[in-house]
């Protein structure tokens, strides 16, 4: 597992700091690599924090991760091919109560509680697992059930059932 890349987050948001680089996905944490979609545990993912203050004078913090996942096609069973690209815009509450007021005023944020240190392999975590499709499958996937269908005439059995029903 990957060692925390930690901030120190009021520094981080006032000073509009940025931090970037990449990881492997092997090197996240479990619930990551195990994910049950992923048909390849291999790959690299980019990711980019910055922070800052809006204009309700609230901390956020935003993150971009990117990269190329191999999943599981819910049609085909097949790898395919799929671009992560997700950008977050985090913004940080003081308290539990300020969070779930400003979450039920606008149901598009995303909040989180204030916390002294953030760790970003954590937050690039969670934005991967929250950016994974509920479904993943190949735009077109007759050419996959086709070629697979071709391989199933070439199965004995099948070649017996031929016989047996007298073709």
């Amino acid at each position: 597992m990957l060692d925390p890349i930690l901030i120190d987050t009021l520094t981080f948001t006032r000073e509009q700091q940025q931090c970037g680089g990449e990881v492997h996905l092997q090197e996240l944490d479990k619930r990551v690599w195990s994910h049950e979609l992923l048909a390849q545990r291999d790959g690299i993912i980019q990711f980019q924090a910055r922070g800052g203050i809006d204009r309700w004078q609230r901390p956020f913090i935003n993150v971009h991760v990117k990269g190329e996942l191999h999943l599981v096609c819910q049609r085909c069973l097949q790898a395919v091919s799929w671009v992560l690209d997700d950008q977050s815009h985090i913004v940080l509450f003081r308290d539990e109560q300020s969070l779930d007021e400003a979450m039920v005023a606008d149901e598009t944020l995303e909040g989180a509680l204030w916390q002294q240190e953030f760790n970003l392999i954590s937050l690039i975590e969670d934005q991967i697992l929250m950016a994974i499709p509920v479904a993943p499958r190949h735009d077109d996937c007759d050419h996959v059930l086709a070629s697979s269908n071709n391989q199933a005439s070439d199965n004995p059995f099948a070649k017996l059932a031929g016989l047996k029903s007298g073709h």
